[in-house]
């Protein structure tokens, strides 16, 4: 039903200025309209999706000696370093990774996923589409647009490290991988680790969790019930609503819920 009202809004040619006002060009153009960038953006960079920046440890630790950072201890230990290094404090290194969330049971998503694959199905299927979507959930899909890696600006920098033959220089050593909050994790794991919080201080669970796709084309996604208790989950009037996701790190996105419309109705 959901899939069918997207392409309804393709085809009727819905403008989005009707969502909110800003500076974004896909706003004041009909969803047929949207070139390739534009619909790509809906999804990452806008009230219905977002890409979120998160740093992850490394297990390494490091200091600054001598201009550069100096790895002082990896996971197997401590390394050996130089005189004068030792009384420095040592501070861990942390790798950075990206995640994107979205509303996949949004019409606005749904409308830029049909755009997308009028471009091209594969432009489509890289951004992770549930294989479902149900009337009775709200769907949010997570993707892990880039696994744990040291930024461009460190690669070109990387840490020095002593071997245990410390009668060698010291050489640049990259960073060990590093998973990122999802890896490894089962459905029912998964569904432990989530929630949506509300400003009513709702903390919805999701009913089901679904992994689907491969490699790039993976994603997560989650099923939050739209009625709990005889009552709705998100009523009208409710602010926002948070996707929070608690591995190691705590990975937490906010949506303003009044901004996510269309016609003036609620579209999430």
């Amino acid at each position: 039903m959901l899939r069918r009202f997207a392409a309804g809004l393709l085809a009727l040619g819905l403008t989005t200025a009707l969502f909110a006002a800003g500076g974004e060009p896909w706003k004041d153009k009909a969803a047929s309209q949207w070139t390739q960038e534009e619909a790509t953006r809906v999804l990452t960079h806008s009230p219905w999706g977002q890409e979120v920046k998160q740093l992850e440890p490394s297990g390494r630790k490091l200091v600054e000696f001598g201009g550069r950072a100096l790895v002082v201890e990896d996971r197997s230990g401590p390394l050996p370093i130089p005189r004068g290094a030792d009384s420095l404090s040592p501070q861990p290194e942390f790798l950075e990774a990206v995640y994107a969330v979205r509303w996949s049971s949004a019409a606005t998503v749904q409308a830029a996923l049909e755009r997308l694959k009028e471009f091209s199905p594969v432009l489509a299927d890289v951004q992770a589409v549930p294989p479902e979507l149900s009337a009775d959930h709200y769907v949010l899909t997570v993707r892990v647009t880039q696994p744990p890696t040291e930024s461009g600006l460190a690669r070109t920098s990387r840490p020095l490290a002593y071997t245990l033959d410390d009668t060698r220089p010291p050489q640049p050593s990259p960073p060990p991988p590093v998973p990122d909050l999802f890896a490894g994790l089962k459905p029912d794991e998964l569904r432990a680790r989530a929630e949506l919080r509300t400003a009513k201080k709702l903390r919805l669970k999701p009913d089901r969790v679904v992994r689907h796709g491969l490699g790039a084309s993976e994603g997560i996604s989650f099923f939050f019930p739209r009625r709990q208790d005889g009552q709705e989950t998100l009523p009208a009037g409710t602010d926002w609503a948070e996707f929070v996701f608690a591995s190691g790190g705590e990975l937490k996105v906010k949506f303003k819920l009044k901004e996510m419309q269309v016609n003036g109705k609620p579209d999430y």
